[in-house]
């Protein structure tokens, strides 16, 4: 363990927000499914904390000063912002809205799922921290 605070609690924190932000943007799709004209989206995050979470790894090249760069293109997880997507319906409507109801319901039981997921990893990550103070100060 880095610190109380490590770098995978601070990614299972990240995703969480991630997580919050795709469930109000996917449940925006369903509200404005009769709105004519109105393009779905989705948020795409997991790539990019992936590459974040990798910040940390030592880059190509030597570093001997604080201001040199090691030659690495990657955000530090603190941040990465999720990108913002356009769906498409591949049933297409004569409106024009790109708004699959059956394809965003899916979508937002995954990202459900996977929110509670990572709330059951804090809880987890909490709950042993908690254990391991209490058995400390015996």
């Amino acid at each position: 363990m880095l610190g109380l605070f490590d770098t995978h609690l601070q990614l299972v924190h990240k995703s969480l927000d991630f997580r919050a932000k795709r469930n109000a943007l996917l449940a925006g799709n369903i509200a404005n499914i009769e709105t004519p004209g109105f393009k779905a989206k989705d948020m795409v995050f997991e790539k990019a904390l992936g590459r974040a979470m990798k910040a940390h790894l030592p880059g190509p090249l030597a570093v001997t000063n604080p201001r040199h760069m090691d030659g690495r293109q990657i955000l530090p997880l603190h941040l990465v912002r999720p990108d913002i997507i356009l769906t498409s319906n591949p049933v297409g409507n004569l409106d024009d809205n790109s708004v699959d109801l059956e394809r965003e319901m899916v979508k937002l039981g995954e990202n459900q799922v996977a929110y509670q997921a990572l709330v059951q990893m804090i809880s987890h990550k909490f709950s042993t921290l908690r254990m391991s103070i209490r058995e400390g100060a015996v």
